[in-house]
């Protein structure tokens, strides 16, 4: 993730991106953290998957290409995928130029989002145009859109009035169910069945966090267990990775986050928090992983735990609770095809 920053402040996103957060990999720091990666992925005899994402990466394109350029020159591992919103794409002649750029440096795949909610911000004219240069320039088999079905039918809610939106949410969301962790679990909890804190007791995230095959790295070098963005590992500027996993693999029962989600799940966390004054939504949640993101959120305010909680980029501010509040205030529509 070589930013927080994103021109979109999609009601799915799993860390917040938006406009106004920040952070900006260097390509120096990339480098590090990706020979870390080929470093440990080889001492298993594997081969490491590389993914640059955000946030938007191509928000700061000179960025984005330094870093390609560099592992590239360092012979690390081949890039495997970029993601994109293609908010960018405003042109054919500099899109063609960019996808290019990125080819001959070696990507193997571009992943181009589509659907209701980035659409809210980014015009479906810059996807398209992004999409059918892709496939001309890489070939068609190397670019998928997130999701096809929107983007053969896309819908445009840039213009919209909240029940509206809530109405092409619903419809996507009974095809497509999204993770409701991050800026998700404030705006999109209401389209599932919720559940009080205590229906969680034996939900725990041994697969999640401690089988899982895939992490995040942020700009800031945190380490991310899966899609658990904002429980932190550690950190990999600080710490090789190697070490880092040696670390988590021999001492994750002493991690007050990990030990208790793998443990106990999102449940045992609550406790923990209950003691420090946590209270549980009204409404309930609608999944272990939207009471997880409640209570870290209330952790990283609370205080003292930044060590294993954060950063504040990847968590809601003041901004994004104001949209929540309004958002929730709206009188809930029944929709045909929700998936309640």
């Amino acid at each position: 993730m070589i930013t927080y920053w994103c021109n979109a402040r999609c009601a799915f996103c799993y860390v917040y991106s938006a406009p106004d957060r920040g952070g900006a990999m260097s390509a120096a720091d990339a480098v590090q953290m990706w020979r870390g990666l080929d470093e440990l992925a080889a001492s298993a005899g594997k081969t490491m998957r590389i993914h640059l994402a955000g946030g938007e990466p191509f928000g700061d394109w000179v960025q984005l290409l330094s870093i390609v350029r560099a592992a590239r020159d360092a012979g690390l591992t081949r890039l495997e995928k970029v993601e994109t919103n293609a908010f960018w794409a405003t042109s054919d002649g500099l899109t063609r130029a960019r996808l290019e750029q990125l080819n001959a440096l070696g990507i193997d795949l571009l992943l181009i989002s589509a659907d209701v909610f980035h659409q809210e911000f980014v015009p479906m004219e810059r996807v398209v145009r992004c999409v059918e240069i892709a496939r001309a320039v890489l070939g068609p088999s190397r670019v998928r859109v997130r999701w096809w079905d929107f983007y053969n039918q896309p819908v445009d809610v840039r213009k919209s009035d909240d029940d509206a939106k809530r109405r092409a949410y619903a419809v996507a969301l009974a095809r497509h169910r999204e993770r409701l962790t991050g800026r998700a679990s404030d705006r999109l909890a209401e389209f599932y069945e919720r559940f009080p804190a205590e229906h969680f007791r034996d939900a725990n995230c041994v697969r999640e966090v401690l089988h899982g095959r895939h992490v995040h790295i942020d700009p800031y070098g945190n380490v991310f267990p899966g899609v658990c963005s904002g429980i932190i590992i550690g950190n990999a500027l600080r710490t090789p990775i190697p070490q880092l996993w040696k670390e988590l693999a021999e001492r994750w029962r002493e991690h007050p986050i990990i030990g208790r989600v793998v443990s106990g799940g999102s449940f045992e966390l609550y406790q923990a928090a209950a003691a420090l004054g946590f209270a549980p939504r009204p409404e309930g949640y609608s999944g272990k992983c939207q009471l997880c993101q409640d209570v870290r959120q209330f952790l990283l305010e609370h205080g003292g735990w930044e060590q294993w909680v954060g950063p504040p980029d990847a968590y809601a501010n003041e901004k994004d609770k104001q949209e929540a509040d309004r958002w929730k205030r709206r009188v809930d529509l029944t929709v045909e095809g929700a998936p309640r």
